[in-house]
């Protein structure tokens, strides 16, 4: 399509945008992709062109085109892929599922039979981490900024776990439902946790904890906190699915399900 056809949908007030100081128009992704599934039009080649063809789609071709990326230290190149499955519909939460979080075990594994060095795994992380920071507009529902009016949401990797990309990623989609978020990220001990939680009245608590199991009894001190703030506490990673868990901690399997229960936790949205 042309450019005159695309302001004519600006100017009909069909598609949002905005203006920058010189009077040019700017396009919000979360806006064209509301707009592109509202008309129901198919998206057609690797978007963007950056992305080789196969790498555009969930799958495997994917998977592997984000891990090489990321062992590159190529942050754009993970943002540019993200961006182009985000406009075919994909929600963020999905693409960190199925796609950031196998690339990411992927190369964790190769790291660990030797095929890696410890340099080339913090070089691929690094990017990761880069890229999660940078897509936080991705994550955003179309339509008006979200406002953080829903609470606080306190994100961390317990004491002991040195990862803390999968809570970056829960932080980034926590923000998008409208949570002040508070991150401490890795190896946070559990007391400073739980003075945390308290001190920020928080609706929501998600713990990772990706290699130890013993964290029980971590966990549960978060959750003696969030009880007191009438908060819930969500946990995730091979570690808590491990681990002995104390009854009113949520053990959730995906970024997925996190959306959904953040739905169900804080201040409600007002209703249009």
């Amino acid at each position: 399509m042309g450019e005159a056809t695309v302001k004519r949908w600006a100017d009909a007030g069909e598609i949002d945008c905005f203006r920058t100081p010189g009077g040019h128009r700017k396009f919000r992704l979360r806006d064209v992709t509301a707009f592109v599934q509202k008309r129901q039009y198919q998206t057609a080649g690797p978007l963007p062109a950056a992305v080789p063809q196969g790498a555009d789609e969930l799958g495997e071709p994917a998977i592997r085109h984000f891990g090489e990326a990321a062992l590159r230290g190529d942050a754009p190149a993970l943002v540019s892929q993200l961006a182009g499955l985000r406009l075919r519909g994909h929600s963020l939460a999905e693409l960190f599922d199925e796609i950031a979080t196998p690339a990411l075990h992927r190369i964790g594994d190769e790291w660990a039979q030797g095929k890696l060095s410890v340099a080339d795994e913090h070089v691929a992380a690094q990017a990761v981490i880069d890229a999660v920071a940078r897509s936080q507009p991705l994550a955003e529902p179309p339509g008006e900024p979200v406002r953080a009016d829903r609470g606080t949401a306190v994100v961390a990797a317990v004491a002991g776990e040195l990862h803390d990309i999968a809570s970056r990623m829960a932080a980034c989609l926590l923000r998008a439902q409208g949570f002040e978020v508070l991150a401490p990220l890795a190896q946070t001990p559990a007391r400073d946790l739980a003075a945390l939680i308290l001190r920020a009245r928080a609706s929501v608590v998600a713990l990772s904890s990706t290699i130890s199991s013993e964290v029980g009894e971590q966990v549960a001190t978060c959750v003696t906190a969030a009880e007191q703030t009438g908060g819930r506490v969500v946990v995730g990673g091979d570690g808590m699915r491990k681990a002995n868990l104390p009854p009113d901690a949520k053990l959730l399997g995906s970024l997925r399900e996190l959306e959904t229960e953040a739905r169900g936790a804080g201040r409600q949205p007002a209703r249009s």
